[in-house]
């Protein structure tokens, strides 16, 4: 069986997670990357889980860092890497616009060594952002399947072009992978 490492761009992936169901769920994420390996007909290996957090609202910058530390302690074959978000500018309405740091270069880096070094075979990547594009062009260069892991309803057409082939979750995939 083919070795199966799972990429969740964690804010791109929560943003199409609470479209497709109008509010925010609470999955089990081992649940969910065991689910799509086993769709894939592999044995997941890691689940690797981004974000960013910024220093704006405290309260919501706690509660991150405390899920982060959750993901890396509580869940098994999960890294889950913080990044940060950066104030760029203030929007017509005098709301901060803001820009995520660490979480593309993370996903990247990790994606391509992770492949050179010959840790999976297949790695899906759940989001929907083509500032990956070089990464998935060198991993599988290496010899490595990249599929694109699709929300229903996500606009993710380039990504899929990008990938090797892709997989779209529904309602019903998910509600399988709920805590």
């Amino acid at each position: 069986m083919k070795r199966v490492m799972v990429f969740i761009d964690g804010n791109n992936f929560e943003a199409a997670l609470t479209a497709l169901y109008g509010s925010q769920q609470r999955l089990d994420y081992l649940k969910l990357a065991e689910y799509v390996a086993a769709r894939r007909d592999g044995i997941l290996q890691r689940i690797y889980y981004y974000t960013a957090v910024g220093s704006l609202d405290k309260e919501k910058a706690a509660a991150t860092k405390l899920f982060i530390d959750h993901l890396n302690k509580k869940v098994p074959k999960c890294i889950a890497k913080l990044g940060y978000l950066s104030v760029v500018g203030i929007n017509a309405l005098g709301k901060p616009i803001f820009t995520e740091k660490g979480t593309d270069v993370n996903i990247a880096v990790d994606l391509v060594s992770l492949a050179f070094n010959n840790g999976y075979d297949e790695a899906i990547l759940f989001s929907a952002d083509t500032d990956y594009e070089a990464a998935i062009k060198m991993a599988r260069s290496l010899g490595k399947n990249v599929v694109a892991g699709v929300v229903d309803q996500q606009k993710a057409g380039y990504m899929k072009d990008l990938c090797d082939e892709y997989i779209t979750l529904k309602k019903e995939d998910f509600n399988q992978c709920m805590r």
